[in-house]
């Protein structure tokens, strides 16, 4: 039986501990044939010194410091590094269930069409103790299903929520992410840059959602989506709009519905003034 190469990518930034632990789990991975790719974007040396022990015992590690910070074009080069018919993402404090992969290449190598593997993502705390769903990563479906993309998609959309998953979630082909991660319909989004990859995938074929959780999304004041600001939920609004040109939100009551998710999560907060006003622009025209 053959086994297509599958790249776990890992940014890594100014996270030693967690990232010991998200690459042990990505070592532990019953797939018999991934790649590590580690860029670190790390202002101190500690990451490097704690990795050099695991680069003199695992070949199937490579490892890249930066020479400055590149922020969102780290997921640029970890992607661009990537051997692998597959990537999957892997953030320096999440964790992934040791069948993970194994699991989810089982769709792609024996169904057609597949575009985006997700599945349920156990929340923990910054100390790795697990702590109940929040509105987002509540268990979408209790049974794996495969469905058109477009049909998750628009889930997402309609909720406003990012109901497929973070980075560490998914697993696509390489070469199906026809943007650079993060980029959809050639903006770079960071809030959602996930969700930007992940519209880009489902655009072109179809998804599995698998219900058990096969990894662990960290919940903590010092992750990635904490320190862009409140003004970033904007991206939510702007996303929703560019999704219609790839046939999401195809009926004016998803649309509506959409948009009314999102006045919602905005409502009575002075720096969406703007949003409010133009989703009542909106609004009138699909009258």
């Amino acid at each position: 039986m053959e086994y297509p190469l599958v790249s776990i990518v890992i940014p890594a930034y100014n996270r030693p501990h967690t990232l010991k632990i998200a690459l042990e789990s990505a070592l532990e991975q019953t797939y018999p044939n991934i790649e590590i790719i580690i860029c670190d974007d790390s202002t101190t040396p500690e990451v490097q010194e704690m990795l050099d022990p695991f680069l003199d015992s695992f070949p199937q590690i490579q490892y890249h410091k930066n020479e400055k910070n590149l922020f969102l074009e780290n997921w640029h080069k970890c992607f661009d590094l990537a051997s692998g018919e597959y990537i999957n993402y892997l953030m320096d404090d999440d964790v992934f269930h040791k069948e993970k992969i194994e699991k989810m290449i089982h769709f792609f190598r024996n169904f057609e069409n597949i575009t985006l593997v997700t599945s349920y993502r156990q929340t923990m705390n910054e100390s790795g103790a697990f702590i109940p769903p929040n509105y987002a990563t509540k268990r979408l479906y209790d049974e794996t299903r495969i469905m058109d993309g477009k049909m998750l998609a628009n889930v997402a959309l309609t909720r406003c929520l990012n109901v497929i998953g973070e980075p560490t979630t998914v697993l696509f082909k390489k070469t199906d992410l026809i943007e650079r991660f993060g980029i959809y319909k050639g903006r770079q989004y960071s809030l959602l840059n996930d969700l930007a990859s992940w519209l880009t995938l489902l655009s072109k074929g179809k998804a599995v959602y698998i219900s058990e959780e096969l990894s662990y999304f960290r919940i903590h004041p010092n992750q990635n989506n904490q320190t862009l600001g409140p003004k970033a939920f904007t991206e939510w609004l702007d996303i929703m709009i560019a999704s219609r040109d790839d046939g999401f939100l195809d009926t004016n009551d998803l649309f509506k519905t959409a948009l009314h998710s999102y006045h919602e999560r905005i409502k009575g907060l002075p720096q969406f003034v703007s949003d409010v006003e133009r989703i009542e622009t909106i609004l009138t025209t699909l009258d």
